[in-house]
């Protein structure tokens, strides 16, 4: 079975009309949207932003897929949750007030960085997750939690449950070689546990009343 990644480059090729590797924003905008129906227009903006793809005019497809899909070991040792804050913070910006969408992230952020969470996390989560107690987690041990946690965010913002496809990506984009492939330590286990928590609060936005109140 062909990888996603790989599928989606095909899918990019068949629109590269000239052969340059290059394809018109407005081209890839409606292709992903092809590909993937529940991306709004907004999410892919944000990719682009952070992906650093040019504004106006053609995107270097490739390079946009090695961001999507990177397997630096750094990146995944860093886990995804802080790039998914900075991405929600700017979508925020564009529906509520500066200082209130700051206000909101700051306080997401210093939790999931207080050695409070760290601690409930390793002592709490990680051993209920750890079903078989080898002291690490793998995919069948981890996917009913991320699989919970992204259909709670997709329920609250009324869009698709998520995919096994989805749930699987999650756990490995935060899968590094520490333990070996598709098993992970504690360490990794957190930044797991942080990327759900950003998932779920960017999606429990419009109910805060920080940013609403």
């Amino acid at each position: 079975m062909a990888l996603l990644s790989d599928r989606v480059r095909e899918a990019f090729k068949s629109w590269d009309t000239q052969g340059d590797g290059t394809i018109t924003k407005r081209g890839l905008i409606h292709l992903l949207r092809k590909l993937a129906p529940q991306v709004s227009e907004d999410d892919l903006e944000v990719l682009f932003v952070a992906a650093g793809a040019d504004a106006p005019g053609l995107v270097k497809y490739q390079e946009f897929i090695t961001y999507l899909w990177s397997e630096d070991e750094d990146a995944r040792a860093r886990g995804l949750w802080e790039d998914a804050i900075k991405k929600a913070r700017l979508k925020a910006s564009r529906t509520w007030p500066e200082e209130r969408v700051k206000n909101y992230w700051d306080e997401v952020e210093n939790r999931l960085k207080s050695q409070e969470y760290i601690d409930h996390v390793r002592t709490k989560m990680f051993v209920q997750v750890d079903q078989d107690k080898d002291g690490r987690v793998s995919f069948d041990e981890a996917k009913l939690l991320i699989c919970q946690s992204l259909r709670c965010a997709a329920d609250l913002t009324k869009a698709p449950s998520p995919t096994q496809e989805e749930v699987r990506l999650a756990f490995d984009a935060h899968d590094t070689l520490v333990e070996g492939r598709g098993r992970m330590g504690v360490d990794e286990f957190v930044n797991l546990a942080r990327y759900l928590q950003v998932t779920v609060a960017e999606a429990m936005q419009p109910l805060s009343k920080v940013l609403t109140g």
